[in-house]
């Protein structure tokens, strides 16, 4: 494993001698460089709200808000980014405007704490316009940087470096806001947090990328039916989106049902610093790393069915055992985050190149589009939903509640995927080469 890390690194981050290794070096360090993001304002913004006695409302609008706004501009996004003729350069920009939303949360901390989480969570929820619009894009600014035969190899070293950078970095964080006084460690935190950010996207935007050529569309009256029939055509087309849509509804709904209490579970009824919730967020992270190098090297062997499968049931287990944590039994909290960041990287490895496969390549945002938009359905209404039933009957029931739709993921994945031999995979003549592999 790691001698298959040194010869990526050395071949294609310090020597890179054509466009594609050149894309190869610079989506690497802008992966890393994320992960210090991921480790800074991403891991602590939730953490930060609940120490400011945020309910469990404003915490779970934190990602409520962004994905109802996503809801509303999914569908416009995929129409206007499929006209654009340089997606990395406007990318970017959308990006870069997302970077700046750090020092305006930075400032809405330090005001009155009666109205200082709503405002983050306002400034927060914003900042879905230009998300909405970059990310839609990312994938054919992957697919294009990127050749399909070493697309999984690099994603694998990216995931992992992913990972790996942001648990070493939340550990440090965590560490930072436990010694430092407050304001002045989230001040720094969002801080570097922000410069980071900016200099993670001065990377992607470097990536060279062939202009699109954009096909003039003439302008005519369309009913509501033909305006629906275009917006069904990913379940339409036969090729596979109803059942990826269906598994990853109950995966989602897994995983955004407790997004807006898993911080205050942590602060208000485990009683844990942030130090604390560093080390746990580094352990998971590790996980997530060695899961990467794992299921790059066996996806092609043991296909996307498989690993939905085990995907769901460990990690409704892990909500289970996240249920069952108390303040005496913490060490149930460390279990749950080796299993869900060694079988999430599956799920991530195994989606990307499914919703991949089934994507046209002429028509590829009209798919992330729909994608984006049933993705931010749940995200909308599963924390509010998770917020009502904590409400009710206690935060363990959401989490208990996760594991059955876990569960259910798992059944889906079963029975909806056909079990095929898996082909050969976009790195197995690298596999060839070297034995060690993400």
């Amino acid at each position: 494993m790691l001698s298959r890390l040194t010869l990526t690194f050395r071949s294609q981050l310090l020597y890179p001698t054509t466009r594609e290794d050149r894309n190869v070096r610079r989506l690497i360090l802008h992966t890393a460089l994320f992960g210090v993001v991921i480790g800074g304002i991403i891991s602590f913004l939730p953490v930060l709200l609940a120490r400011l006695g945020a309910s469990a409302v404003a915490t779970s609008l934190l990602t409520a808000l962004p994905a109802l706004i996503t809801i509303g501009f999914a569908i416009p996004a995929g129409t206007i980014v499929s006209r654009w003729t340089d997606p990395v350069r406007l990318s970017a920009r959308c990006f870069y405007a997302l970077r700046l939303s750090y020092p305006f949360i930075a400032i809405a901390a330090l005001m009155d704490p009666n109205w200082a989480p709503w405002l983050i969570v306002i400034i927060w929820g914003l900042t879905a316009i230009p998300g909405t619009l970059g990310n839609t894009v990312f994938y054919d600014v992957l697919a294009e940087s990127v050749p399909a035969q070493r697309r999984a190899a690099i994603n694998g070293v990216r995931w992992a470096l992913l990972f790996l950078v942001s648990g070493a970095s939340v550990s440090l964080f965590g560490q930072m806001l436990t010694v430092l006084p407050w304001p002045a460690n989230y001040l720094t935190l969002f801080a570097i947090s922000f410069v980071v950010g900016i200099c993670s996207i001065y990377m992607y935007s470097r990536l060279e990328m062939t202009p699109r050529s954009v096909k003039a569309r003439l302008r005519e009256r369309r009913t509501p039916r033909q305006h629906l029939a275009d917006l069904l055509v990913p379940f339409t087309s036969g090729r596979g989106f109803g059942a990826y849509a269906l598994v990853t509804l109950a995966m989602r709904i897994g995983y955004f049902m407790p997004a807006g209490l898993f911080s205050l579970f942590l602060v208000n009824t485990l009683k844990v610093s942030d130090a604390w919730i560093g080390n746990r967020t580094m352990i998971e992270s590790v996980a997530m790393t060695v899961g990467y190098f794992f299921w790059g090297r066996v996806a092609n062997r043991v296909g996307k069915r498989r690993m939905l499968v085990l995907l769901g049931i460990a990690v409704g287990l892990h909500f289970g055992l996240i249920a069952a944590a108390t303040p005496g039994r913490l060490y149930l909290m460390y279990l749950a985050a080796l299993l869900s960041g060694f079988f999430v990287t599956a799920g991530d490895v195994s989606l990307f190149e499914w919703l991949l496969e089934i994507m046209p390549e002429d028509d590829r945002p009209r798919y992330v589009a729909m994608n984006t938009l049933l993705l931010n359905v749940v995200a909308f209404g599963a924390p509010m939903l998770g917020a009502a039933i904590a409400d009710a009957v206690g935060i363990p029931v959401v989490f208990a509640a996760c594991g059955v739709s876990m569960l259910v993921c798992a059944a889906l994945a079963f029975f909806l995927i056909s079990h095929r031999p898996a082909a050969a995979g976009p790195f197995e003549d690298e596999a060839a080469l070297m034995e060690d592999h993400p």
